[in-house]
C-alpha cells in the first residue's frame, strides 16, 4: 500500500483533497494528524452569491481508527465570506459533521461495539477513546428501538439516571410484570410527558368500531407511591386495577418504622427501651430470626431472646 493510499484509508479523505498532512506521535503513544484541506472557492449556500477566502479555522476531531492508541485529527479548513449577503461559513469536510468533534468512523465503531450484548458503555468509551456521555449521545441519536405492546399486567417505575442528556434525572420504565420484559423506557417520569406518550398510543391504536385501543389491554397496573403514577393510571387506564408494588410498600413501612424507633429512642425515659433500640435495632428487621438461643443479659438480669427484647419494647 502506497503512502497516499494509507492516508486515504486512515483519514477517510481522498488524497486530491489534501493540501498537506503531518503526523506526530505523543509520549503516551497517541497519534495526532495535522491536516490542511484543499477547498476550491464555492458559492454562498444561502444566496448563491460570490465568495472570497476568509482565512482558516482549526477543528479537533477524535478519530478512533486505531484500537490501542488514541488518534486525533486537527483539521485546518478554509473559511469563506459572501460579498452579497455577508454570510461567513465553512464547507463540509469528509471526516466529521459540521459541529461534531467525533469522526464518522468513530461513530460507526461505537455502534458496531454496542451490538454486543456483553459490552458496556464504559468499555465502548475506553475502546474508542471518548467519554461515556459521548457513547450515550451516539446511541440516542442513531438507535431507535421500537416499543413492545402494552401487556395485561403493566408495571410502571422510575430509575435514577444522572448521566441522561435529557432535562430529567429520572427515566420511566414500562415493564411486563409477569415476564420482567421491559416494554419501553421514557426519558422523563413527569405526568405531562407520560400522558403525552400514552395519548399517542391511544390515538394510533384506537378502533372506532370497538371503541378500544391498546391501552384497554391493560387489566392491572403495579406502581409505587409516586402520586403522578396514580393520576396517570386513573386517567388513561380507568378500568384497570391499580396495585401498590410490594417492594415499595415494605420500603415505606420500614422507613416509617425507623422514624418511630428513632423518635421513641430520643424521648423515652425507660433506660431499658433506649438500650434495646440502640444496641439491638437489628431485631426489627423483617428477616431477623427472633427465636434464637437465649443469652444472659446484664441490663435485664436474666436470659433473653431477641423476641423477648422486642416484646419488652412493644409492651412499654
Amino acid at each position: 500500500m502506497s503512502l497516499n493510499d494509507f492516508i486515504t484509508v486512515v483519514l477517510n479523505i481522498e488524497h486530491n483533497k489534501l493540501e498537506s498532512v503531518n503526523s506526530v506521535t505523543e509520549s503516551d503513544g497517541s497519534v495526532v494528524f495535522y491536516v490542511k484541506l484543499r477547498t476550491e472557492i464555492v458559492a454562498c449556500p444561502t444566496c448563491s452569491g460570490k465568495t472570497i477566502s476568509y482565512g482558516y479555522v482549526k477543528k479537533t476531531v477524535n478519530h478512533s481508527v486505531f484500537q490501542h492508541r488514541r488518534c486525533t485529527v486537527i483539521l485546518k479548513q478554509k473559511r469563506f465570506h459572501c460579498k452579497q449577503c455577508g454570510l461567513t461559513f465553512i464547507t463540509d469536510n469528509p471526516l466529521s459533521g459540521t459541529s461534531d468533534r467525533i469522526s464518522y468512523e468513530t461513530i460507526l465503531n461505537v455502534l458496531k461495539d454496542l451490538k454486543s450484548p456483553y459490552t458496556t458503555y464504559s468499555i465502548v468509551a475506553d475502546r474508542n477513546h471518548i467519554g461515556i456521555s459521548s457513547v450515550l449521545r451516539i446511541f440516542d441519536e442513531h438507535v431507535s428501538i421500537k416499543r413492545k405492546p402494552l401487556c395485561e399486567v403493566l408495571s410502571i417505575d422510575e430509575h435514577y439516571f444522572p448521566q441522561s442528556t435529557y432535562k430529567s434525572s429520572y427515566c420511566c420504565i414500562f415493564m411486563d410484570f409477569k415476564t420482567g420484559i421491559i416494554l419501553d423506557v421514557l426519558p422523563d417520569r413527569k405526568k405531562e410527558y407520560i400522558g403525552s406518550y400514552l395519548s399517542k398510543i391511544k390515538a394510533k391504536t384506537y378502533d372506532s368500531e370497538t371503541r378500544l385501543s391498546e391501552l384497554d389491554n391493560v387489566k392491572y397496573i403495579s406502581i409505587d407511591m409516586y402520586e403522578p403514577y396514580r393520576e396517570i393510571a386513573k386517567t388513561y387506564f380507568p378500568h384497570a386495577i391499580v396495585c401498590a408494588d410490594a417492594f415499595h410498600v415494605i420500603e415505606h413501612l420500614n422507613d416509617r418504622f425507623r422514624v418511630v424507633r428513632l423518635r421513641i429512642k430520643k424521648t423515652t425515659e425507660d433506660d431499658k427501651v433506649r438500650y434495646v433500640l440502640s444496641t439491638f435495632k437489628f431485631i426489627f428487621g423483617h428477616r431477623q430470626n427472633l427465636d434464637n438461643e437465649g443469652k444472659y443479659n446484664k441490663k435485664f438480669v436474666r436470659v433473653m431472646t431477641y423476641r423477648d427484647l422486642m416484646n419488652y419494647v412493644f409492651q412499654q
